[in-house]
């Protein structure tokens, strides 16, 4: 059984424009659009098998950035501080003004 990796959707968010213009495609079809492999064989004229095999390829290629990268888990990693970060500072307006700030220009959502 093929599962969906859910993370797969967030990597490619971030690293889909490192990937092929068929890959990047297979993987919106497969994780944002929600088609079955089979509904995407049939759209884009290739086997089933020939979906998975590039649906895991591509997938192997947005976890390899990940592992190098980290990009993901740093964002993820900022997120919580700057969480904590506006807690701590609840009755500090100008403060957490400043994090709301840093945290837009960053672009993270909060």
């Amino acid at each position: 059984m093929f599962e969906k990796n859910l993370q797969v959707a967030e990597l490619l968010d971030i690293y889909g424009s490192l990937l092929s213009d068929r890959h990047r495609e297979l993987l919106d079809l497969y994780y944002n659009q929600d088609l079955s492999l089979g509904e995407i064989a049939a759209e884009v004229g290739i086997s089933r098998q020939g979906v998975r095999d590039s649906i895991k390829k591509a997938e192997d290629d947005l976890f390899f950035f990940e592992d190098r990268l980290h990009l993901l888990q740093k964002g993820k990693n900022m997120t919580e501080a700057a969480e904590r970060l506006l807690s701590l500072a609840s009755e500090n307006e100008p403060l957490c003004e400043a994090v709301r700030a840093l945290l837009t220009a960053a672009e993270i959502s909060y």
